[in-house]
Protein backbone atom coordinates (compact mmCIF):
# COMPACT_ATOMS: atom_id res chain seq x y z
CA UNK A 1 0.00 0.00 0.00
CA UNK A 2 2.77 2.43 0.96
CA UNK A 3 4.69 1.66 -2.23
CA UNK A 4 1.57 2.17 -4.37
CA UNK A 5 0.74 5.54 -2.80
CA UNK A 6 4.36 6.66 -3.01
CA UNK A 7 4.47 5.80 -6.69
CA UNK A 8 1.26 7.79 -7.24
CA UNK A 9 2.74 10.77 -5.44
CA UNK A 10 5.93 10.60 -7.48
CA UNK A 11 3.95 10.30 -10.69
CA UNK A 12 1.80 13.37 -9.95
CA UNK A 13 4.83 15.35 -8.79
CA UNK A 14 6.76 14.53 -11.93
CA UNK A 15 3.81 15.30 -14.18
CA UNK A 16 3.52 18.77 -12.63
CA UNK A 17 6.37 20.05 -14.69
CA UNK A 18 8.90 17.42 -15.66
CA UNK A 19 9.15 18.72 -19.22
CA UNK A 20 9.73 22.30 -18.04
CA UNK A 21 12.24 21.09 -15.45
CA UNK A 22 14.12 19.24 -18.15
CA UNK A 23 14.07 22.26 -20.44
CA UNK A 24 15.45 24.67 -17.84
CA UNK A 25 17.99 22.28 -16.34
CA UNK A 26 21.54 23.22 -17.38
CA UNK A 27 23.65 20.62 -19.15
CA UNK A 28 27.40 21.04 -18.68
CA UNK A 29 29.72 19.04 -20.91
CA UNK A 30 33.31 18.95 -19.67
CA UNK A 31 36.11 18.03 -22.08
CA UNK A 32 39.43 17.04 -20.48
CA UNK A 33 42.96 17.69 -21.69
CA UNK A 34 45.44 15.51 -23.55
CA UNK A 35 46.22 12.23 -21.77
CA UNK A 36 43.55 12.78 -19.13
CA UNK A 37 40.15 11.13 -18.67
CA UNK A 38 36.60 12.22 -17.97
CA UNK A 39 36.16 10.60 -14.54
CA UNK A 40 39.42 12.18 -13.34
CA UNK A 41 37.81 15.60 -13.83
CA UNK A 42 34.54 14.94 -12.02
CA UNK A 43 35.84 16.76 -8.95
CA UNK A 44 35.27 20.00 -10.90
CA UNK A 45 31.53 19.91 -10.27
CA UNK A 46 32.03 19.97 -6.49
CA UNK A 47 33.23 23.58 -6.84
CA UNK A 48 29.84 24.60 -8.28
CA UNK A 49 27.79 25.10 -5.12
CA UNK A 50 25.15 27.62 -6.29
CA UNK A 51 21.51 26.51 -5.81
CA UNK A 52 20.86 27.50 -9.43
CA UNK A 53 23.17 24.70 -10.55
CA UNK A 54 22.08 22.07 -8.02
CA UNK A 55 20.07 20.20 -10.65
CA UNK A 56 22.62 20.61 -13.44
CA UNK A 57 23.38 17.53 -15.48
CA UNK A 58 27.11 17.03 -15.92
CA UNK A 59 28.86 14.80 -18.42
CA UNK A 60 32.58 13.99 -18.36
CA UNK A 61 33.33 11.86 -21.42
CA UNK A 62 36.77 10.34 -22.00
CA UNK A 63 38.71 10.81 -25.22
CA UNK A 64 39.49 7.66 -27.22
CA UNK A 65 43.05 6.37 -27.44
CA UNK A 66 44.80 7.86 -30.49
CA UNK A 67 48.33 8.22 -31.77
CA UNK A 68 49.63 11.66 -30.83
CA UNK A 69 52.39 13.19 -32.95
CA UNK A 70 53.80 15.48 -30.24
CA UNK A 71 54.27 12.45 -27.99
CA UNK A 72 56.29 10.48 -30.55
CA UNK A 73 53.17 8.83 -31.93
CA UNK A 74 52.35 7.22 -28.59
CA UNK A 75 48.81 6.01 -28.00
CA UNK A 76 47.09 8.05 -25.32
CA UNK A 77 43.66 9.56 -24.59
CA UNK A 78 43.35 12.33 -27.17
CA UNK A 79 40.40 14.06 -28.84
CA UNK A 80 42.48 14.83 -31.94
CA UNK A 81 46.10 14.88 -33.03
CA UNK A 82 48.43 17.56 -31.65
CA UNK A 83 51.46 17.93 -33.95
CA UNK A 84 53.65 19.87 -31.51
CA UNK A 85 54.07 21.02 -27.92
CA UNK A 86 54.57 23.55 -26.42
CA UNK A 87 51.76 25.16 -28.40
CA UNK A 88 52.39 28.69 -29.69
CA UNK A 89 50.30 31.16 -31.68
CA UNK A 90 51.69 29.78 -34.96
CA UNK A 91 51.84 26.07 -34.11
CA UNK A 92 50.74 23.47 -36.64
CA UNK A 93 47.23 22.03 -36.38
CA UNK A 94 45.45 18.97 -37.76
CA UNK A 95 42.06 20.31 -38.85
CA UNK A 96 40.82 16.98 -40.22
CA UNK A 97 41.08 15.16 -36.89
CA UNK A 98 39.60 18.19 -35.08
CA UNK A 99 36.52 18.21 -37.29
CA UNK A 100 36.10 14.49 -36.66
CA UNK A 101 36.21 15.11 -32.90
CA UNK A 102 33.66 17.92 -33.27
CA UNK A 103 31.19 15.45 -34.81
CA UNK A 104 31.37 13.31 -31.66
CA UNK A 105 30.76 16.31 -29.40
CA UNK A 106 27.82 17.42 -31.54
CA UNK A 107 26.31 13.93 -31.27
CA UNK A 108 26.34 14.29 -27.46
CA UNK A 109 24.69 17.71 -27.63
CA UNK A 110 22.11 16.55 -30.17
CA UNK A 111 21.11 13.69 -27.88
CA UNK A 112 20.75 16.02 -24.91
CA UNK A 113 18.63 18.53 -26.82
CA UNK A 114 16.48 15.72 -28.24
CA UNK A 115 15.76 14.65 -24.64
CA UNK A 116 14.31 18.09 -23.83
CA UNK A 117 17.18 20.34 -22.77
CA UNK A 118 17.02 23.77 -24.40
CA UNK A 119 20.06 24.69 -26.54
CA UNK A 120 20.55 27.91 -24.52
CA UNK A 121 21.00 25.76 -21.40
CA UNK A 122 23.83 23.71 -22.91
CA UNK A 123 27.34 24.72 -21.84
CA UNK A 124 30.60 23.24 -23.12
CA UNK A 125 33.74 23.64 -21.02
CA UNK A 126 37.22 22.31 -21.63
CA UNK A 127 40.84 22.46 -20.48
CA UNK A 128 43.82 22.58 -22.85
CA UNK A 129 43.07 20.23 -25.77
CA UNK A 130 39.53 20.00 -24.41
CA UNK A 131 39.37 23.80 -24.50
CA UNK A 132 40.35 23.85 -28.17
CA UNK A 133 37.66 21.26 -28.87
CA UNK A 134 35.16 23.31 -26.85
CA UNK A 135 35.77 26.31 -29.09
CA UNK A 136 35.50 24.29 -32.30
CA UNK A 137 32.35 22.49 -31.14
CA UNK A 138 30.57 25.70 -30.10
CA UNK A 139 31.42 27.63 -33.28
CA UNK A 140 30.41 24.83 -35.64
CA UNK A 141 27.15 23.87 -33.92
CA UNK A 142 24.04 24.93 -35.91
CA UNK A 143 22.25 26.45 -32.90
CA UNK A 144 23.04 29.09 -30.27
CA UNK A 145 24.19 27.38 -27.08
CA UNK A 146 24.40 28.72 -23.54
CA UNK A 147 28.13 29.25 -23.82
CA UNK A 148 31.58 27.80 -24.29
CA UNK A 149 34.26 28.10 -21.59
CA UNK A 150 37.85 27.62 -22.77
CA UNK A 151 40.57 27.12 -20.16
CA UNK A 152 44.20 27.27 -21.38
CA UNK A 153 43.13 26.36 -24.90
CA UNK A 154 43.93 27.48 -28.43
CA UNK A 155 42.22 28.11 -31.78
CA UNK A 156 42.41 24.69 -33.47
CA UNK A 157 41.96 25.86 -37.06
CA UNK A 158 42.81 28.70 -39.45
CA UNK A 159 40.65 31.70 -40.29
CA UNK A 160 39.59 30.07 -43.56
CA UNK A 161 37.05 28.05 -41.61
CA UNK A 162 35.16 31.12 -40.38
CA UNK A 163 32.78 31.01 -43.34
CA UNK A 164 31.57 27.61 -42.07
CA UNK A 165 30.32 29.06 -38.77
CA UNK A 166 26.48 29.17 -38.75
CA UNK A 167 24.99 32.56 -37.89
CA UNK A 168 23.31 31.05 -34.81
CA UNK A 169 26.63 29.62 -33.62
CA UNK A 170 28.25 33.07 -33.65
CA UNK A 171 25.75 34.16 -30.99
CA UNK A 172 27.13 31.61 -28.50
CA UNK A 173 29.25 33.57 -25.98
CA UNK A 174 32.79 32.42 -25.24
CA UNK A 175 34.61 32.74 -21.92
CA UNK A 176 38.38 32.35 -22.25
CA UNK A 177 40.64 31.83 -19.21
CA UNK A 178 44.41 31.53 -19.53
CA UNK A 179 47.36 31.57 -17.14
CA UNK A 180 50.11 34.05 -18.02
CA UNK A 181 52.80 31.53 -16.95
CA UNK A 182 51.47 28.68 -19.11
CA UNK A 183 54.51 26.97 -20.66
CA UNK A 184 52.60 24.20 -22.45
CA UNK A 185 49.92 26.19 -24.28
CA UNK A 186 51.59 29.58 -24.27
CA UNK A 187 49.64 32.64 -23.20
CA UNK A 188 50.21 34.08 -26.69
CA UNK A 189 48.26 31.13 -28.14
CA UNK A 190 45.30 32.12 -26.00
CA UNK A 191 45.61 35.80 -26.91
CA UNK A 192 45.60 34.86 -30.61
CA UNK A 193 41.98 33.81 -30.17
CA UNK A 194 40.83 37.42 -29.71
CA UNK A 195 41.41 38.73 -33.26
CA UNK A 196 40.17 35.40 -34.66
CA UNK A 197 36.89 35.60 -32.76
CA UNK A 198 36.51 39.30 -33.51
CA UNK A 199 36.85 38.55 -37.21
CA UNK A 200 34.21 35.83 -36.85
CA UNK A 201 31.83 38.16 -35.03
CA UNK A 202 31.85 36.11 -31.82
CA UNK A 203 31.59 37.69 -28.36
CA UNK A 204 34.48 36.63 -26.12
CA UNK A 205 35.33 37.55 -22.55
CA UNK A 206 39.06 36.99 -22.03
CA UNK A 207 40.43 36.62 -18.49
CA UNK A 208 44.16 36.44 -17.80
CA UNK A 209 45.38 34.82 -14.57
CA UNK A 210 48.83 36.13 -13.54
CA UNK A 211 51.21 33.47 -12.24
CA UNK A 212 48.99 30.56 -13.31
CA UNK A 213 50.68 27.81 -15.34
CA UNK A 214 49.04 25.09 -17.45
CA UNK A 215 46.28 24.17 -15.06
CA UNK A 216 42.98 25.48 -13.76
CA UNK A 217 42.52 27.28 -10.47
CA UNK A 218 39.53 27.38 -8.15
CA UNK A 219 39.32 31.08 -8.93
CA UNK A 220 38.76 30.26 -12.60
CA UNK A 221 36.14 27.63 -11.81
CA UNK A 222 34.30 29.95 -9.45
CA UNK A 223 34.15 32.59 -12.16
CA UNK A 224 32.84 30.03 -14.66
CA UNK A 225 30.15 29.15 -12.13
CA UNK A 226 29.01 32.77 -11.86
CA UNK A 227 29.21 33.18 -15.65
CA UNK A 228 27.02 30.12 -16.30
CA UNK A 229 24.66 31.19 -13.52
CA UNK A 230 24.13 34.62 -15.08
CA UNK A 231 23.45 32.99 -18.44
CA UNK A 232 20.97 30.60 -16.83
CA UNK A 233 19.09 33.35 -15.03
CA UNK A 234 18.49 35.31 -18.23
CA UNK A 235 17.25 32.24 -20.10
CA UNK A 236 14.85 31.06 -17.38
CA UNK A 237 12.76 34.21 -16.77
CA UNK A 238 10.04 33.45 -19.33
CA UNK A 239 9.83 29.81 -18.20
CA UNK A 240 9.18 30.91 -14.62
CA UNK A 241 6.34 33.19 -15.76
CA UNK A 242 4.63 30.39 -17.68
CA UNK A 243 4.93 27.86 -14.89
CA UNK A 244 3.59 30.06 -12.07
CA UNK A 245 -0.06 29.70 -13.15
CA UNK A 246 0.11 25.91 -13.41
CA UNK A 247 1.59 24.73 -10.15
CA UNK A 248 -0.90 25.61 -7.38
CA UNK A 249 -3.56 22.88 -7.88
CA UNK A 250 -0.91 20.17 -8.27
CA UNK A 251 0.95 21.32 -5.18
CA UNK A 252 -2.23 21.05 -3.09
CA UNK A 253 -2.96 17.57 -4.42
CA UNK A 254 0.63 16.50 -3.80
CA UNK A 255 0.52 17.69 -0.19
CA UNK A 256 -2.74 15.86 0.47
CA UNK A 257 -1.45 12.65 -1.04
CA UNK A 258 1.83 12.93 0.84
CA UNK A 259 -0.12 13.18 4.11
CA UNK A 260 -1.90 9.93 3.25
CA UNK A 261 1.38 8.25 2.44
CA UNK A 262 2.89 9.32 5.76
CA UNK A 263 -0.20 8.05 7.63
CA UNK A 264 0.03 4.60 6.07
CA UNK A 265 3.81 4.53 6.37
CA UNK A 266 3.48 5.12 10.13
CA UNK A 267 1.07 2.23 10.70
CA UNK A 268 2.44 -0.25 8.18
CA UNK A 269 6.16 0.35 8.53
CA UNK A 270 8.17 -2.85 8.06
CA UNK A 271 10.03 -4.05 11.13
CA UNK A 272 13.77 -3.72 10.72
CA UNK A 273 16.03 -6.73 10.63
CA UNK A 274 17.94 -7.40 13.80
CA UNK A 275 21.36 -5.79 13.94
CA UNK A 276 23.00 -9.21 14.06
CA UNK A 277 21.43 -10.16 10.73
CA UNK A 278 22.27 -6.79 9.18
CA UNK A 279 25.89 -6.94 10.21
CA UNK A 280 26.47 -10.60 9.48
CA UNK A 281 29.01 -10.99 6.69
CA UNK A 282 29.06 -7.19 6.25
CA UNK A 283 32.82 -7.29 6.55
CA UNK A 284 34.34 -7.87 3.11
CA UNK A 285 36.48 -10.99 3.31
CA UNK A 286 38.73 -9.90 0.47
CA UNK A 287 40.02 -6.47 -0.52
CA UNK A 288 41.26 -5.70 -4.05
CA UNK A 289 43.00 -2.39 -4.70
CA UNK A 290 43.31 -1.44 -8.39
CA UNK A 291 45.88 1.17 -9.47
CA UNK A 292 45.36 2.71 -12.92
CA UNK A 293 47.94 3.81 -15.47
CA UNK A 294 49.36 7.23 -16.36
CA UNK A 295 46.70 9.78 -17.32
CA UNK A 296 43.83 7.49 -16.40
CA UNK A 297 41.47 7.52 -13.41
CA UNK A 298 40.07 5.07 -10.88
CA UNK A 299 36.39 5.26 -11.89
CA UNK A 300 37.31 4.61 -15.53
CA UNK A 301 38.65 1.20 -14.48
CA UNK A 302 35.69 0.09 -12.37
CA UNK A 303 34.17 -2.08 -15.15
CA UNK A 304 37.03 -4.53 -14.48
CA UNK A 305 35.29 -5.89 -11.40
CA UNK A 306 32.28 -6.96 -13.47
CA UNK A 307 34.47 -9.65 -15.07
CA UNK A 308 35.03 -11.36 -11.72
CA UNK A 309 31.92 -13.53 -11.68
CA UNK A 310 33.04 -16.37 -9.39
CA UNK A 311 30.94 -16.75 -6.20
CA UNK A 312 34.13 -16.35 -4.19
CA UNK A 313 34.16 -12.65 -5.15
CA UNK A 314 30.60 -11.89 -4.08
CA UNK A 315 31.84 -10.49 -0.77
CA UNK A 316 34.90 -8.70 -2.12
CA UNK A 317 35.54 -5.01 -1.53
CA UNK A 318 37.07 -3.19 -4.49
CA UNK A 319 38.74 0.21 -4.46
CA UNK A 320 39.72 2.22 -7.56
CA UNK A 321 41.52 5.37 -6.37
CA UNK A 322 42.60 8.11 -8.78
CA UNK A 323 46.14 9.44 -8.97
CA UNK A 324 46.59 13.12 -8.11
CA UNK A 325 47.45 15.61 -10.88
CA UNK A 326 51.23 15.96 -11.14
CA UNK A 327 53.71 17.36 -13.70
CA UNK A 328 55.13 14.47 -15.74
CA UNK A 329 58.60 14.78 -17.30
CA UNK A 330 57.95 12.42 -20.23
CA UNK A 331 54.95 14.56 -21.21
CA UNK A 332 56.87 17.85 -21.30
CA UNK A 333 56.02 18.60 -17.69
CA UNK A 334 52.30 18.58 -18.42
CA UNK A 335 50.10 18.17 -15.37
CA UNK A 336 48.08 14.96 -15.56
CA UNK A 337 46.90 12.14 -13.27
CA UNK A 338 50.12 10.41 -12.24
CA UNK A 339 51.18 8.38 -9.20
CA UNK A 340 54.82 9.46 -9.61
CA UNK A 341 57.08 11.07 -12.19
CA UNK A 342 58.15 9.18 -15.32
CA UNK A 343 61.31 10.43 -17.00
CA UNK A 344 60.86 8.87 -20.44
CA UNK A 345 58.58 6.84 -22.67
CA UNK A 346 58.75 4.30 -24.23
CA UNK A 347 60.10 2.66 -21.10
CA UNK A 348 62.91 0.15 -21.56
CA UNK A 349 64.82 -2.11 -19.19
CA UNK A 350 67.40 0.63 -18.66
CA UNK A 351 65.12 3.66 -18.36
CA UNK A 352 65.82 6.04 -15.45
CA UNK A 353 63.52 6.02 -12.43
CA UNK A 354 62.49 8.74 -10.00
CA UNK A 355 62.72 6.69 -6.81
CA UNK A 356 61.85 9.53 -4.44
CA UNK A 357 58.45 10.16 -6.06
CA UNK A 358 57.82 6.40 -6.24
CA UNK A 359 58.45 6.03 -2.52
CA UNK A 360 56.13 8.96 -1.81
CA UNK A 361 53.38 7.25 -3.81
CA UNK A 362 54.00 3.99 -1.93
CA UNK A 363 53.25 5.76 1.36
CA UNK A 364 49.80 6.70 0.06
CA UNK A 365 49.06 3.13 -1.01
CA UNK A 366 50.22 1.81 2.36
CA UNK A 367 47.85 4.22 4.09
CA UNK A 368 44.94 2.68 2.17
CA UNK A 369 46.03 -0.85 3.08
CA UNK A 370 46.61 0.05 6.74
CA UNK A 371 43.06 1.41 6.94
CA UNK A 372 41.56 -1.80 5.52
CA UNK A 373 43.57 -4.02 7.85
CA UNK A 374 42.62 -1.83 10.81
CA UNK A 375 39.00 -2.33 9.73
CA UNK A 376 39.28 -6.09 10.05
CA UNK A 377 40.59 -7.37 6.72
CA UNK A 378 43.36 -9.92 7.13
CA UNK A 379 46.63 -8.98 5.37
CA UNK A 380 46.59 -12.27 3.43
CA UNK A 381 43.23 -11.23 1.94
CA UNK A 382 44.56 -7.95 0.54
CA UNK A 383 45.45 -7.88 -3.17
CA UNK A 384 47.01 -5.01 -5.09
CA UNK A 385 46.68 -4.94 -8.87
CA UNK A 386 47.85 -2.32 -11.33
CA UNK A 387 48.34 -1.52 -14.99
CA UNK A 388 51.40 0.22 -16.48
CA UNK A 389 52.43 2.95 -14.01
CA UNK A 390 49.91 1.42 -11.60
CA UNK A 391 51.65 -1.93 -12.08
CA UNK A 392 55.01 -0.43 -11.16
CA UNK A 393 53.43 1.11 -8.06
CA UNK A 394 51.79 -2.23 -7.24
CA UNK A 395 55.18 -3.93 -7.21
CA UNK A 396 56.78 -1.22 -5.07
CA UNK A 397 53.87 -1.13 -2.62
CA UNK A 398 53.85 -4.90 -2.11
CA UNK A 399 57.60 -5.27 -1.66
CA UNK A 400 57.86 -2.39 0.80
CA UNK A 401 54.85 -3.32 2.92
CA UNK A 402 55.85 -4.77 6.33
CA UNK A 403 53.41 -7.70 6.16
CA UNK A 404 52.69 -10.58 3.80
CA UNK A 405 49.74 -9.71 1.58
CA UNK A 406 47.54 -11.95 -0.54
CA UNK A 407 49.34 -11.00 -3.71
CA UNK A 408 50.37 -8.34 -6.18
CA UNK A 409 49.35 -8.45 -9.86
CA UNK A 410 51.40 -6.36 -12.29
CA UNK A 411 50.11 -5.71 -15.82
CA UNK A 412 52.52 -4.20 -18.35
CA UNK A 413 54.57 -2.68 -15.56
CA UNK A 414 58.23 -2.29 -14.69
CA UNK A 415 60.58 -2.29 -11.69
CA UNK A 416 60.50 1.36 -10.52
CA UNK A 417 63.74 1.30 -8.54
CA UNK A 418 67.21 -0.27 -8.65
CA UNK A 419 68.49 -3.30 -6.76
CA UNK A 420 69.91 -1.19 -3.90
CA UNK A 421 66.39 -0.97 -2.44
CA UNK A 422 66.21 -4.75 -1.94
CA UNK A 423 67.70 -4.51 1.55
CA UNK A 424 64.60 -2.53 2.57
CA UNK A 425 62.28 -5.47 1.85
CA UNK A 426 61.12 -7.23 5.02
CA UNK A 427 61.10 -11.02 5.35
CA UNK A 428 57.30 -10.96 5.43
CA UNK A 429 57.05 -8.73 2.36
CA UNK A 430 59.08 -11.05 0.13
CA UNK A 431 56.59 -13.84 0.90
CA UNK A 432 53.87 -11.97 -1.02
CA UNK A 433 53.49 -13.70 -4.41
CA UNK A 434 53.65 -11.66 -7.63
CA UNK A 435 51.74 -12.30 -10.86
CA UNK A 436 53.28 -10.51 -13.83
CA UNK A 437 51.41 -10.21 -17.15
CA UNK A 438 52.95 -8.47 -20.16
CA UNK A 439 52.13 -8.14 -23.86
CA UNK A 440 54.99 -9.04 -26.19
CA UNK A 441 54.01 -6.25 -28.59
CA UNK A 442 53.96 -3.55 -25.91
CA UNK A 443 55.49 -0.41 -27.44
CA UNK A 444 55.00 1.85 -24.40
CA UNK A 445 56.47 -0.28 -21.61
CA UNK A 446 58.60 -2.63 -23.66
CA UNK A 447 58.41 -6.37 -23.03
CA UNK A 448 62.11 -6.28 -22.08
CA UNK A 449 61.22 -3.95 -19.18
CA UNK A 450 58.84 -6.58 -17.86
CA UNK A 451 61.37 -9.38 -18.32
CA UNK A 452 63.93 -7.38 -16.35
CA UNK A 453 61.75 -7.92 -13.28
CA UNK A 454 62.55 -11.64 -13.15
CA UNK A 455 66.25 -11.44 -12.12
CA UNK A 456 65.43 -8.53 -9.80
CA UNK A 457 62.73 -10.50 -7.97
CA UNK A 458 64.85 -13.65 -7.94
CA UNK A 459 67.66 -11.68 -6.27
CA UNK A 460 65.15 -10.39 -3.70
CA UNK A 461 63.81 -13.89 -3.00
CA UNK A 462 60.30 -13.11 -4.26
CA UNK A 463 58.12 -15.70 -5.99
CA UNK A 464 56.89 -14.43 -9.36
CA UNK A 465 54.73 -16.07 -12.00
CA UNK A 466 55.46 -14.38 -15.35
CA UNK A 467 52.97 -14.68 -18.19
CA UNK A 468 53.71 -13.39 -21.69
CA UNK A 469 50.84 -12.58 -24.06
CA UNK A 470 51.73 -12.73 -27.79
CA UNK A 471 50.39 -9.93 -30.04
CA UNK A 472 49.20 -7.91 -27.03
CA UNK A 473 50.20 -4.24 -27.00
CA UNK A 474 50.03 -1.80 -24.09
CA UNK A 475 46.60 -2.78 -22.82
CA UNK A 476 44.80 -5.38 -20.71
CA UNK A 477 43.03 -8.32 -22.30
CA UNK A 478 40.08 -10.30 -20.97
CA UNK A 479 42.33 -13.35 -21.03
CA UNK A 480 44.68 -11.67 -18.56
CA UNK A 481 41.83 -10.66 -16.26
CA UNK A 482 40.30 -14.13 -16.34
CA UNK A 483 43.61 -15.61 -15.30
CA UNK A 484 43.93 -12.99 -12.56
CA UNK A 485 40.51 -14.05 -11.28
CA UNK A 486 41.56 -17.70 -11.04
CA UNK A 487 44.91 -16.73 -9.49
CA UNK A 488 43.30 -14.66 -6.73
CA UNK A 489 40.60 -17.28 -6.22
CA UNK A 490 43.24 -19.94 -5.66
CA UNK A 491 44.99 -17.71 -3.16
CA UNK A 492 41.69 -17.00 -1.39
CA UNK A 493 40.92 -20.71 -1.07
CA UNK A 494 44.38 -21.38 0.35
CA UNK A 495 43.93 -18.56 2.85
CA UNK A 496 40.47 -19.83 3.81
CA UNK A 497 41.76 -23.37 4.36
CA UNK A 498 44.54 -22.20 6.65
CA UNK A 499 42.07 -20.06 8.63
CA UNK A 500 39.68 -23.00 9.05
CA UNK A 501 42.39 -25.31 10.26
Amino acid sequence: MVKLLTNCFLCISSCSGSSDAMARRPFILWLHGLGDSGPANEHVKTVFKSPELSDAKWLFPSAPYNHVTCNKGRLMPSWFDVPELPFKAGSRIDEASILEAVKNVHAIIDEEIASGTRPENVFICGLSQGGALTLASALLYPKTLGGGAVLSGWVPFTSSIINQFPEEAKKTPILWSHGTDDELVLFEAGQAALPFLEQAGVTCEFKAYPGLAHWMSNKELQYIESWIKSRMQSSSIDIDMRRSTLTKPIVLLSIALLSTVLFFAFFFEDKPYSSSLQNRDSMARTFILWLHGLGDSGPANEPIKSLFKSPEFSNTKWLFPSAPPNPVSCNYGMVMPSWFDIRELPLTAGSPNDESSVLEAVKNVHTIIDKEIAGGIKPENVYICGFSQGGALTLASVLLYPKTLGGGAVFSGWVPFNSSVINQFTKDAIKTPILWSHGIDDKTVLFEAGQAALPFLQQAGVTCEFKAYPDLGHSISNEELQYLESWIKQRMQTSSSSSSS
